[in-house]
This record gives C-alpha cells, structure tokens and sequence, in this order.
C-alpha cells in the first residue's frame, strides 16, 4: 500500500515512520524528505511560511508521491498538510485565497495516488523539541490540528480514502499500525 503519515507537527511522526519501516521491512521511504527541501532552499515555514515557501514545499510533495510507483511506501507527509499550513497562511493574510484553492484542488487529485493516510494529531505526550523545523508554540499547533480535522472531513467529500488514526506511545502506534494491516488484509480478501 502506499500511505501517507501527516498531521501536525511535534506528533512523532518521523519517529513513527522509523518504526514502521524497522518493523515492517517491506515497506520503504522516499531518500529524500520535504525536510530536507526546507534546509537545502533555507525555507521560512509555519507561521514565518509564506505562499511561496508553501508552492515549493507542495510541488516537491505531489511530485514526490505522483512520480514514486513503488508498491509498499510510506510517506512522510502529503499535500495534504501543505493545504493545512497555507490555509493557517491564509488566515493571517500571508497566502492568497487562489492559491488555497489551487492546493486544495491539487490535495484533491493528489490522493489518487494514495491507497490510504495515517494522521497523527497533536497529544500531550509529545515532548515539543525546537529544532527550527517545528513551531513548538501549543495555540498553532491545536489550530493545525483542527485544520487536519476539518480538511479531512471536506476531501472526504470529493475524494473518499481510508483515514488510519494512530496515537499513543511508540509501541502503541505500532500496535495500531499491526491492527491497520490487518483490516487492510481483510478488506481486500472481500
């Protein structure tokens, strides 16, 4: 399957997908993340983001996940996040309505290439870490949270996909990784 892990950022997402590929051999990730787009073009994001910084983060994403066939991948993050952090852009006047609904539309189209999406939401036992990557500051980090929420709900609209929550300490996110793979194999046997 190819899935897609978004949500806020501070949720342990990188460390989630570390653990799945350790556990799950068969599955891969892409050599090269949006994070490391971010550090190689020295991009301002979240709150200091702007509508450009967010066009190259999201035509890097949707050119990383429509161009890699490769059957058992998960990636780190979609469009699907770029569309949250600009619509939290748009918000406070620094992306432009035409672009949110580019992103959006682009969101859209982009989950035909996914087979299903993980969403980590923000918890309280996460320790925040600034590594100049992640906004730390906990009233962004519940609006973006409340963003992936509701987006959600809205592409589902246009695009029905399987959404997988996954939380909990590491060893029960892995549990519920197991468990996913376990209704996946069961929904295809139907």
């Amino acid at each position: 399957m190819r899935l897609a892990v978004i949500g806020p950022q501070n949720t342990g997402k990188s460390t989630f997908i570390q653990d799945f590929v350790k556990t799950f051999p068969h599955y891969i990730t892409p050599a090269e993340s949006y994070r490391d787009v971010i550090k190689r073009k020295k991009l301002d994001i979240n709150q200091k983001g702007s509508e450009n910084t967010q066009k190259v983060i999201r035509d890097f994403l949707y050119n990383q996940i429509c161009h890699n066939q490769e059957r058992n991948i998960l990636f780190d993050r979609c469009v699907v996040d770029n569309y949250v952090y600009s619509l939290a852009l748009y918000e406070n006047k620094q992306a432009s309505l035409e672009f949110l609904n580019e992103t959006f539309d682009m969101a859209v189209k982009h989950l035909e290439f996914l087979d299903g999406i993980i969403f980590i939401p923000s918890a309280v036992s996460v320790k925040l870490v600034n590594d100049e990557l992640r906004d730390i500051e906990t009233k962004y980090i519940d609006k973006i949270n409340r963003f992936f929420i509701k987006t959600l709900f809205l592409l589902h609209k246009d695009r029905p996909i399987e959404v997988f929550v996954i939380s909990g300490d590491r060893k029960e996110r892995l549990k519920l990784a197991r468990d996913i793979f376990h209704y996946i194999n069961y929904r295809l046997r139907l």
